[in-house]
């Protein structure tokens, strides 16, 4: 069993236009026992969105809580708590925050290989602060 409380996830905040926070919870970079996925939590405050943009993993996400919309390809749908989305691989997808409150999905790539970006940025930013996160 491998088990990894969001609190204790490595992640980002960005700022700016795509202003958000993205953690990876669970992927082959953290641990030897997963090969198959990665997965992760991004948290969109009110307003806030993330990159237009495709990669090679597909992704599915799932809404945890919050309200907003789903942006793939030239279609875009409204998402709310308990909704379940796929997203192919190469599909050019975005997620906007249109709610009052905070935007929570968990995400899962399949297979992984995104997730690196984020704990690469998380590493960088944690050794600028001199912490092991």
């Amino acid at each position: 069993m491998i088990m990894v409380n969001e609190n204790d996830a490595s992640g980002v905040t960005t700022e700016g236009e795509f202003r958000r926070t993205l953690k990876v919870l669970l992927s082959p970079l953290l641990d030897s026992g997963i090969d198959s996925i990665a997965v992760g939590l991004t948290i969109l405050p009110p307003g806030g969105r993330s990159d237009f943009i495709g990669h090679p993993e597909g992704e599915m996400f799932y809404v945890l809580s919050g309200q907003g919309v789903m942006r793939v390809g030239e279609n875009t749908r409204p998402i709310t708590e308990g909704t379940a989305i796929w997203v192919g691989p190469h599909e050019v997808h975005q997620t906007i925050n249109t709610g009052g409150g905070v935007l929570k999905l968990l995400w899962v790539l399949s297979p992984p290989g995104r997730e690196s970006l984020i704990l690469e940025q998380a590493h960088a930013n944690a050794a600028e602060r001199g912490s092991p996160k």
